[in-house]
């Protein structure tokens, strides 16, 4: 009996909390993993469930809580990269003696050629013309969140252009 009371309200609701979930964090992949965690709190909770007046309802709300916690994990592992990548330029006199010997604008250049259209409008508005995130959301109609996750992984991007340029040119 509950199997199959939990396998019902996954028939009615897994695809809902699906689309729901990829609404919000905008990837499949981490909506998927999203719906896997609400179905293992219901699983957890069937006893309470059968009598809940709301199960829809309560199956929305552990959506929208797992989804705020991906959302806030995922903002602390931007703020600790904004840090670290803080902490790296600001450290040791090696490093200095090197950059100061590069050209940084042909370096740069270099760099920002190969960004691909979309990648350099994103690095530009933020980077270069100093618009806050929020703003270069609103102006290209995505989520904060999506956005701010195009930010890291441009940011990503360009660490590694730059790796493979200085093992290039150094």
């Amino acid at each position: 009996m509950t199997e199959d009371f939990f396998e019902g309200l996954c028939n009615k609701y897994y695809k809902k909390i699906l689309k729901y979930s990829v609404l919000c964090v905008k990837d499949k992949d981490i909506a998927d993993d999203i719906v896997q965690e609400v179905f293992i709190v219901v699983y957890k909770k069937l006893d309470r469930l059968k009598s809940h007046p709301n199960i829809g309802g309560f199956i929305y709300q552990t959506a929208k809580n797992i989804i705020n916690e991906h959302k806030r994990k995922l903002y602390t592992t931007l703020m600790h990269e904004i840090r670290e990548d803080r902490e790296f330029m600001g450290s040791g006199s090696v490093e200095k003696e090197i950059d100061s010997r590069i050209d940084e604008y042909e370096y740069i250049t270099d760099i920002i050629s190969q960004l691909s259209d979309e990648k350099y409008r994103l690095y530009k508005l933020y980077y270069i013309d100093n618009m806050p995130m929020d703003k270069i959301a609103d102006k290209l109609g995505i989520e904060y969140t999506a956005l701010r996750m195009r930010y890291v992984r441009l940011r990503r991007e360009i660490k590694e252009m730059v790796r493979r340029l200085a093992e290039e040119k150094f």
